[in-house]
């Protein structure tokens, strides 16, 4: 079942936890992949230090991120690729979750032939969407569906099955975002315990 709009319009935190274990879709012509998300960092807008839009910054290029919940966000870093986010809450209240880290459901061959990458190796698996950067190259994902609605058919979002007996969601504090001073600190993400397609390992 889709995710559907009152999902994306929760508070971030609650999105970015619940949306572990999800199943995000990406439909190109007569090809589907499919994977499990494993890792978010929730982004909470002006007042967040890590987030684009901190201080009220507004370019073009983040009009995205001021709709309303259930749009995505996709920027590029530069020299390297894009990264994948998922609005939330309301209209011009700009805060995400970025999908840092999935586990391959379906299409796993194709995955590997858009990154140019050896999967007929288990080993290497986990090195195929272990990143926001990687998972976007894999799925397909780059500025051109930026600020898509995540209700179509091209790109959604499937409601995951229940956690297994021995699977937890833990929290811990963001990576890369030393910018973000104090801010860097705080417990906004959140990850599948022990999955290998992790970006980190806590």
């Amino acid at each position: 079942m889709k995710l559907k709009e009152h999902f994306y319009l929760k508070p971030t935190l609650t999105v970015a936890k619940e949306l572990i274990g999800c199943i995000l879709v990406r439909k190109t012509s007569d090809r589907i992949t499919r994977g499990k998300i494993v890792e978010t960092e929730a982004y909470m807008g002006p007042e967040d230090k890590g987030s684009h839009s901190y201080n009220g910054r507004h370019t073009s290029s983040m009009d995205p991120l001021y709709k309303s919940g259930g749009h995505c966000y996709i920027f590029p870093i530069y020299g390297r690729g894009y990264c994948f986010n998922v609005v939330t809450e309301a209209i011009d209240v700009p805060r995400a979750v970025l999908v840092r880290a999935l586990e391959p459901v379906e299409g796993k061959y194709i995955m590997g032939n858009r990154r140019h990458f050896p999967v007929v190796n288990p080993s290497n698996l986990k090195n195929l969407t272990n990143g926001p950067v990687k998972l976007c190259e894999a799925m397909d994902i780059d500025a051109s569906i930026n600020g898509t609605n995540l209700y179509g058919n091209d790109l959604f979002i499937l409601k995951g099955s229940k956690l297994k007996s021995d699977e937890k969601i833990l929290t811990s504090t963001r990576i890369n975002i030393d910018y973000a001073e104090e801010d860097k600190f705080k417990p906004w993400r959140f990850i599948l315990e022990g999955n290998k397609f992790l970006s980190k390992h806590i």
